[in-house]
């Protein structure tokens, strides 16, 4: 599968880029002991990425009491992981944002602003120590899908059409008209992008995370929001809700035998916990979707 999914790659000239100014800033940013006066004149060489910052910042997701108009303190305000999840995530969409779809963007954009939320939920429930990650990583964990969709348009949209109402998923069905997956495609988009070994483990293996070997479980993590989000939330065209399969119950094991707090006994009692934190979830995806996307 990663075979085909490279030949695919190496028949793109036009694929989006991430600018070299926004990964010096994320290694920055991963950086505890970064200077953030540093930060901020790294940021603001780039006016394009200072004025995102900015205006992000003084969105209502992050409800400041006064306009924040310095790069060094919505630094301060915000901290250095939410700086990192913004910046990547925006400029993710913004790679994408004018790319032909055959499938609703939006309906795309919300499932993983969901499962990053979701994410982040279960991450604190099970004591994982960089929820920040979580959220990050659970937002891009499908970025095959918007390759796929672009640059494999007609071949996509007719794959989507044939599996619409029924109990197939993308997954599945990509592999079969395809013989990859947006598993095996995203990873070449994450490494494209030098993504940390972390992040391309889950984009990976977010549908078998029992083979995942950098974060097994942040994978199962982002693996059993997906699911949640899917079966319960946002289930549309891009993928069907089902019963946990055996990639779930895989997460699911995984998350039992990593997990740093107690949790709850079984994997249905546990996703039925999360179901009441959905509207709060809501609230936050129309935040986040609206302060990037526009």
């Amino acid at each position: 599968m990663m075979i085909k999914a490279r030949k695919l790659f190496k028949e793109i000239s036009d694929l989006p880029t991430i600018p070299a100014i926004v990964s010096k800033v994320i290694s920055l940013l991963d950086n505890h002991d970064a200077d953030p006066d540093d930060i901020a004149d790294m940021i603001l060489s780039d006016q394009v990425l200072a004025a995102r910052v900015i205006r992000v910042v003084n969105s209502p997701l992050y409800r400041s009491s006064s306009e924040i108009s310095s790069v060094k303190r919505a630094l301060l305000y915000l901290g250095f992981k939410s700086v990192r999840e913004m910046i990547l995530t925006s400029y993710f969409i913004e790679g994408f944002k004018q790319k032909e779809q055959p499938f609703d963007i939006k309906t795309f954009w919300m499932h993983s602003f969901s499962v990053g939320a979701i994410s982040r939920r279960i991450a604190t429930m099970v004591g994982y120590e960089d929820v920040e990650k979580a959220y990050l990583v659970g937002i891009i964990h499908d970025i095959g899908k918007v390759f796929l969709g672009h640059y494999c348009r007609e071949e996509y949209g007719r794959m989507l059409a044939g599996i619409n109402n029924t109990s197939y998923t993308t997954y599945e069905a990509e592999y079969e008209f395809f013989g990859t997956t947006h598993s095996e495609v995203g990873l070449c988009l994450a490494q494209r992008w030098n993504f940390p070994a972390s992040y391309c483990d889950v984009i990976s293996y977010h549908h078998a995370s029992e083979m995942a070997t950098e974060d097994p479980l942040l994978t199962a993590i982002v693996s059993l929001a997906d699911f949640f989000c899917l079966s319960h939330v946002t289930a549309g065209s891009l993928a069907q809700a089902s019963i946990p399969g055996m990639s779930e119950e895989n997460a699911w094991k995984v998350l039992k035998q990593l997990s740093k707090k107690p949790i709850a006994p079984g994997l249905e009692s546990f996703l039925s916990d999360m179901f009441d934190t959905y509207e709060d979830v809501s609230r936050e995806v129309d935040l986040l979707f609206n302060s990037l996307i526009t």
